[in-house]
């Protein structure tokens, strides 16, 4: 039995002289990053899904090594819909919900055109509420780099087509939580993407 206490005891102070020693390292090399924490969990500033958020932006990277991957929301466009369809319903439901279409950037035709050779489908299309727009960047100018929203129609290295957007839980739950205007400002924001994104897949106009 003293032998069991002994090696628990030792495996104790190990795991304490790891901690702190990862602690003092993280302290130092990332500007106070223990501190930080510690005072978030202490006095929490950030919304409360916001721990949830990161914790699976993490697993996603862990998982695929592409950060890209961990922020992004995508959807499978159904076989028998066309680009052209997708095209037509983002057009429809985009009006429908009053956002206005702002560009679109047909990245593999102009490819094309410059090399002379067939390449993968690939189109951005861009979509802007001037008024929410700028009320959101009131709140923070870095709101700004999201400007315009984007969905990208591509197809992938199988055939498979697909419609990515950010994954905008980010912008409304990872960081302190949005005044009750903005807030319901964002998931209208959000809700208007994502109808988009989910209709197009479908060629639903």
């Amino acid at each position: 039995m003293n032998l069991v206490w002994f090696v628990v005891k030792w495996v104790l102070i190990l795991v304490g002289a790891f901690s702190a020693f990862y602690m003092t390292t993280f302290e130092v090399k990332y500007d106070g990053l223990t501190t930080k924490i510690f005072k978030e969990y202490v006095t929490p500033t950030l919304h409360k899904r916001s721990f949830a958020l990161y914790m699976r932006m993490a697993n996603t990277l862990l998982d695929t090594g592409d950060i890209t991957m961990a922020s992004i929301r995508r959807v499978k466009v159904q076989d028998d819909v066309s680009n052209e369809d997708v095209e037509e319903a983002m057009s429809s439901v985009a009006t429908e919900m009053g956002i206005r279409e702002v560009g679109m950037l047909p990245l593999s035709e102009m490819v094309e055109l410059q090399l002379g050779s067939k390449q993968r489908f690939l189109k951005i299309y861009q979509y802007c509420s001037p008024t929410t727009a700028m009320i959101m960047v009131d709140h923070s100018d870095a709101f700004s780099a999201y400007l315009p929203c984007r969905l990208a129609l591509i197809e992938d290295q199988n055939g498979d087509r697909w419609i990515y957007t950010l994954d905008m839980d980010f912008m409304i739950y990872g960081g302190k939580p949005l005044s009750a205007e903005l807030h319901k400002l964002a998931l209208n924001v959000q809700k208007t993407m994502y109808s988009i994104q989910d209709r197009a897949a479908e060629g639903d106009f």
